[in-house]
């Protein structure tokens, strides 16, 4: 498998202060693969269990979150970063005061469409929108970052300062090979302390082919980068999932006993219920004995 390129790490912004709420990236190593959908219907299901959710469009210039939804918002995250005149700051306005309401109960903060230099931000501007972050927390219990697609550092400070990163991959083996390439730049960038990850495998036909996807993604992590890659749960083929994305309107709520509704349900289930355990790398530190001992055991709590 191609070794991909090292992602360039931005110091200042690798650690975050402790946080009130949960903060869960989902990632994908291409584009493609239904990342913004399972992101808006995770959300919706989250909330349906009483869980405060919040749901930010990191998708920098490319975002599509609230078409999704069916909204057409009048605030997007540039609105957060932009600067004044002669490069004085703009009107400070913060994530927080751009979410609008989503279909389903949780809250939207709108990526950018369209700007290309919202793609190659400058460091102060990344440096607000991670910071910027804290100020979701009075909206939510549970802070999910759509990430943008690929391995570019900003997608990686996201998810090495997330509590759990969902990595998003198909059955084809180009996304079986570039979700290997995003968990590589994410864990090397921390070798000692590598970011809790899970897989979801979508837009698998059954079960058996969910669990080959894993398979190949999980034996390549554990050899070259030593660490595990838990099968959090997988979505199969569902033709609704594709109405549902042209009809502009959320699966849970279109067609909510639809087998990829009930699969991401069963997700937001296991995440609701164990996500009061701390980050895994803080449950079993590396190199600890016994460590894969309780790493197996709470793998098995995450088991679908």
């Amino acid at each position: 498998m191609m070794q991909p390129a090292r992602a360039p790490v931005m110091p200042a912004m690798a650690a975050m202060p402790a946080r009130t709420a949960k903060l869960i990236t989902i990632a994908s190593g291409k584009g493609g693969v239904g990342k913004t959908m399972l992101a808006v219907n995770l959300a919706i299901a989250l909330s349906q269990r009483h869980q405060r959710v919040t749901l930010l469009d990191a998708d920098l210039g490319t975002a599509n979150a609230d078409l999704l939804c069916g909204l057409n918002p009048a605030a997007r995250v540039e609105h957060v970063l932009e600067t004044g005149t002669a490069g004085r700051p703009a009107p400070h306005r913060t994530l927080a005061d751009i979410a609008v309401d989503a279909p389903g109960g949780f809250k939207l903060v709108p990526g950018s469409v369209g700007l290309g230099k919202m793609a190659d931000l400058s460091e102060p501007q990344r440096r607000r929108l991670v910071a910027g972050l804290r100020d979701l927390e009075s909206l939510a219990d549970v802070v999910l970052i759509d990430a943008a697609a690929g391995v570019g550092s900003l997608v990686t400070t996201f998810v090495t300062a997330a509590d759990l990163t969902i990595v998003v991959a198909t059955p084809e083996p180009t996304s079986i090979a570039d979700a290997y390439a995003l968990i590589k730049c994410a864990s090397v960038e921390n070798p000692m302390n590598p970011p809790p990850m899970v897989l979801v495998v979508n837009n698998a036909r059954d079960q058996k082919e969910a669990a080959a996807v894993h398979a190949r993604i999980d034996a390549v992590a554990r050899r070259f980068l030593s660490i595990p890659i838990p099968l959090a749960g997988w979505i199969a083929h569902d033709p609704q999932a594709m109405q549902a994305v042209r009809a502009r309107h959320p699966l849970l709520l279109r067609s909510p006993h639809s087998t990829a509704s009930v699969s991401i349900t069963r997700l937001a289930g296991a995440i609701a219920r164990h996500f009061k355990l701390s980050p895994l790398a803080a449950i079993v530190p590396p190199n600890e004995p016994g460590a894969m001992h309780r790493l197996t055991a709470w793998l098995a709590h995450f088991a679908l």
